[in-house]
């Protein structure tokens, strides 16, 4: 019994969290776990309404880290001090995920993205050290 608990929760995870479909996750388990098995637990842990739940608590994160980064290089921008280049660095960093794509790109458009002055971008330089 503890052996399908834990098979379950590591599948509601994959299937919730990391969005897996249940053949994918079949696959994962190395078929310890039957895909009608996958089915049924997840009509019964109500998985779907569970993995829309995630997605948006994520998006509400994602749309609040980017109006802070969008703050705070407006801010930036109007008092270019190193202390506000440098909080507007490290608020535009949050949204980079760790193998460094550029998630900002896909919210904002050409418009938004030519905020930075070149002064602006040449201060960040020289504050992160890439100078």
């Amino acid at each position: 019994m503890a052996k399908a608990a834990i098979y379950c929760e590591e599948a509601k995870r994959l299937y919730v969290v990391e969005g897996f479909s249940l053949d994918a996750i079949v696959g994962m388990m190395g078929k310890k776990v039957s895909r009608k098995t996958l089915y049924n637990w997840k009509i019964q842990g109500e998985w779907d309404a569970k993995r829309k739940e995630y997605l948006n608590q994520t998006k509400d994160l994602y749309a609040e880290l980017i109006e802070i980064a969008r703050l705070m290089i407006k801010e930036a921008k109007a008092n270019p001090t190193s202390k506000n280049v440098m909080a507007a660095f490290r608020a535009a960093s949050m949204l980079l995920p760790k193998d460094g794509t550029r998630i900002i790109e896909e919210e904002t458009s050409q418009e938004e993205r030519k905020g930075l002055t070149a002064e602006a971008i040449a201060q960040i330089e020289k504050e992160v050290g890439l100078l």
